[in-house]
């Protein structure tokens, strides 16, 4: 089956199907990087009012961490939280550590399946700030987990993102020294 006899009836089309119209949102807005327009997803808006609902499509080459703040700030989005599925190429994702207070980073080489990816958002100075955990599926059927701070898409990431009109705020604990969420 095709939608208006150019694209073939796949996840993708189904918003379209429904009468969903996802428009792309590519292009640099003034004052925004390349590479933030380049991450930006593909997106269709599914409820509107005080509480709004958002489809994104990432595709193959887009960093997902990068396209998300890039919407984020494009939407003016203040506060929300999100969930996803699909597969990525590479990937950064780490644990904190109370001891030294700082993150450790771990490189995931390779294909992998997005088996979850949730998380929220929030302003942190005045700036979207997005705190993501993930668990990837690995070839061998391991799975691998935890704080995402970057992730290459290879084939499609696809998330929903719920936003609300109220700002929700972070400032950094002193006894962690992370940004914690401050509501």
């Amino acid at each position: 089956m095709t939608l208006s006899g150019n694209l073939p009836m796949t996840r993708r089309c189904f918003f379209a199907a429904a009468g969903l119209t996802a428009a792309a949102t590519g292009g640099a807005a003034a004052g925004q990087t390349t590479a933030a327009a380049d991450n930006l997803p593909k997106a269709a808006l599914l409820g509107d009012g005080d509480v709004k609902t958002y489809f994104l499509e990432f595709h193959t080459g887009q960093e997902v961490m990068q396209g998300l703040l890039a919407f984020a700030k494009k939407h003016k989005l203040v506060a929300g939280y999100l969930t996803g599925i699909g597969a990525i190429s590479d990937a950064v994702i780490g644990y904190f550590d109370p001891e030294k207070k700082a993150y450790v980073r771990n490189t995931e080489k390779g294909q992998a399946e997005v088996l979850s990816l949730t998380g929220n958002l929030a302003l942190y100075d005045n700036e979207p700030f997005f705190h993501v955990h993930v668990a990837l599926g690995l070839r061998d059927g391991s799975a691998r987990g935890g704080h995402l701070f970057e992730a290459m898409v290879r084939p499609t990431v696809e998330l929903v993102l719920t936003t609300y009109s109220k700002p929700v705020r972070r400032k950094v604990d002193p006894e962690t020294g992370l940004p914690l969420l401050d509501p």
